[in-house]
């Protein structure tokens, strides 16, 4: 159990980590739009965006291989808080904590029980399965029918609705995942 608890102590500091490189991202691609919007010499035409090119090295470099081409504005909706790349991390710790209980915690314990993996049961860790579900099956968007089985993650999410995690909510699950195995 106390594997498990590390795993998502582990978790917890990757989001955390993941937030500040998104931060990061998003303040120095700002920095780079706002000196190339309002240069001293030049002027961009009207409505023309600046464009990002994401690479991990020196883009004059004639061996590069880029990661990414877009707008400048997709760049830093993407990084800001709660955008695409926050939820896309939070969509894959939930998955990842949830396949790690149910493949290696969940079994362990039911087998020093003797009983069936199936039979040791956490709300909490149900909930997260729910979560899990909605991501992988129905684009991250949680029905009535599954909200209403929620027992202590019911106000993180609503139902019908695609699961955006705050910051403050992804810290409730790590909570709650692990006051559960408490």
């Amino acid at each position: 159990m106390w594997d498990f608890i590390d795993l998502v102590n582990k978790q917890s500091s990757v989001y955390m980590d993941c937030l500040n490189g998104f931060e990061g991202n998003t303040v120095r691609i700002k920095r780079q739009v706002a000196r190339v919007a309002f240069p001293a010499r030049k002027k961009l035409r009207k409505d023309h965006e600046v464009i990002v090119w994401d690479s991990i090295e020196y883009p004059s470099l004639p061996d590069i291989i880029h990661n990414s081409i877009r707008k400048s504005s997709a760049y830093v909706d993407d990084n800001a808080e709660a955008g695409f790349n926050e939820q896309q991390i939070c969509w894959a710790i939930i998955i990842f904590i949830f396949a790690y209980w149910d493949e290696k915690v969940r079994p362990a314990i039911a087998k020093v029980r003797e009983v069936e993996p199936n039979d040791i049961k956490i709300d909490a860790l149900g909930d997260l399965r729910i979560l899990r579900n909605a991501v992988v099956h129905a684009k991250g968007t949680i029905t009535a029918s599954e909200h209403a089985k929620l027992k202590k993650m019911l106000e993180l999410v609503k139902p019908d609705e695609k699961l955006v995690l705050s910051h403050d909510q992804m810290h409730k699950i790590f909570v709650l995942v692990k006051n559960s195995i408490g």
